[in-house]
């Protein structure tokens, strides 16, 4: 079982073209001034199998998947299971992370390395407000975003036109959902 925060059925913000966007509920690298706190506590959010998120992703209307956070490198057994299926069912797969790379590829635990060639695209770095942003789809300067091919960096993506920094995306009910990389000052406005 995986714990999550939230799904979010169809994103343009998240990464390129339209995402189904799940953020994972538990993170202990707890950024200073990190726009996702509420995902933070382990004990919040709630818990679906990778076959219930399967169930979740609207396949026609998206052509890939956007694991944010949280930290999903603090649950790699389930991150690889659903970035496997996601995979075979011929979405791509991006994944942001508080962990560098190389973080990632030198840590003890096994099951993270087993993760990397299952991600097409990997955001890494800790967000640090004071620096910024110089690349798309990440929160701060630091953070780069990688083009792994069988976990290994193939490239990087550097600031594009074209891409969506934020959406603010209004259902049925009346619910708003606030999305992507906002300066904080529109947020509170």
């Amino acid at each position: 079982m995986m714990k999550i925060h939230r799904l979010l059925p169809v994103s343009q913000a998240n990464g390129p073209g339209s995402r189904f966007v799940l953020w994972v509920q538990g993170c202990s690298r707890r950024c200073s001034d990190c726009f996702n706190t509420d995902t933070h506590d382990r004990n919040g959010g709630f818990q679906a199998s990778v076959s219930e998120i399967l169930g979740q992703i609207p396949y026609k209307e998206v052509e890939g998947i956007t694991v944010s956070g949280g930290e999903p490198f603090e649950q790699p057994e389930e991150l690889a299971a659903l970035l496997e299926e996601t995979g075979k069912k011929g979405l791509n797969r991006l994944v942001y992370t508080g962990f560098t790379y190389e973080e990632l590829i030198g840590h003890e635990n096994r099951l993270i390395a087993k993760c990397l060639p299952l991600i097409d695209i990997l955001i890494d770095g800790p967000y640090k407000q004071e620096i910024p942003q110089n690349a798309p789809w990440t929160g701060s300067g630091n953070q780069r975003v990688l083009r792994l091919r069988h976990g290994e960096i193939e490239g990087t993506w550097q600031k594009s036109c074209g891409h969506i920094d934020g959406e603010l995306i209004i259902d049925r009910t009346g619910s708003i959902t606030i999305t992507g990389i906002f300066d904080k000052k529109i947020i509170r406005a």
